[in-house]
């Protein structure tokens, strides 16, 4: 139902900036000067009632996500949802509220909220960055760390597995494993390439299984899906250190521009509602 609900979300909000974009993509490229002059100027300028709409509710996706932080690191929410879905919430504010956001600039930036826009460009691309790096950590399905020993365990279990329920050895195992998940040797780009071309492995191996082992189509992609798996698992404890110290670089880099994001908002904010551009209310 979650999963249903954030597809539909996202499904929701794309569609919604791609008719903006479609719509009025004829007043986002022309120079400053003359968009007096469009029809819809009223309706589309940052103080306008869309645009001011939409710049309303990306900063305040913005602030939401930082709700993310507070059940991550406080009591104050409890035990309320899993670790992992107020992360699927965070992104998904973090991706949707940019966008709108930009749509509230109108493409045009001056001053110092140029400095805040970037800075959340840069937050929102560092971001995806950030949940790669998260995924690499194993946890369980509240979202909290695994051990060493745990992952270890995990894959110790399913090798176990492979080898009663398909009668091949271990090192058959191995192979097929270094096969389908490449080197982890390498950076970490390597490791995003390996991601990318795995399905493609895993079909391959699945053919060979079918057609070396006469395995059926069925038991065939169970075993790939389990192999997959454990060297998922592997993986995870070759570059154990290796991700916690990106991790690690990560945070440094990203909090910085978070914070000179969210200040300028602030101060932007203030001055627009001093001013008296407080939309609709």
């Amino acid at each position: 139902m979650f999963k249903f609900l954030k597809y539909s979300l996202y499904l929701i909000s794309f569609l919604f900036i791609g008719y903006a974009l479609f719509t009025y993509w004829d007043y986002y490229i022309l120079p400053l000067e003359l968009r007096p002059r469009h029809a819809e100027y009223r309706f589309l300028k940052p103080g306008g009632l869309f645009g001011h709409g939409v710049g309303i509710i990306g900063s305040a996706m913005m602030i939401l996500l930082l709700f993310y932080s507070l059940r991550k690191r406080t009591n104050i929410f409890g035990k309320i949802g899993a670790i992992s879905r107020w992360l699927d919430i965070h992104i998904f504010f973090g991706t949707v509220g940019p966008l709108l956001i930009i749509l509230h600039s109108t493409f045009k930036l001056n001053g110092i909220v140029s400095v805040s826009f970037w800075s959340m460009v840069l937050v929102a691309l560092s971001g995806f960055v950030g949940r790669y790096l998260y995924v690499q950590i194993p946890r369980t399905i509240r979202g909290q760390e695994l051990s060493m020993d745990d992952v270890k365990k995990a894959s110790d279990v399913i090798g176990q597995k492979l080898q009663a329920i398909y009668d091949i050895s271990i090192d058959e195992i191995n192979q097929l494993e270094k096969a389908i998940s490449g080197s982890v040797r390498g950076s970490l780009f390597a490791i995003f390439f390996a991601d990318i071309t795995r399905f493609f492995k895993s079909r391959s191996i699945q053919r060979q299984l079918q057609r070396r082992r006469n395995i059926p189509k069925n038991k065939s992609k169970q075993f790939v899906e389990l192999l997959t798996e454990k060297a998922l698992y592997d993986r995870r404890i070759m570059i154990w250190a290796k991700v916690h110290k990106l991790f690690h670089y990560w945070h440094v880099f990203h909090k910085p521009f978070a914070i000179i994001m969210y200040v300028i908002m602030l101060i932007h904010t203030g001055v627009s509602i001093w001013l008296g551009y407080t939309w609709i209310f």
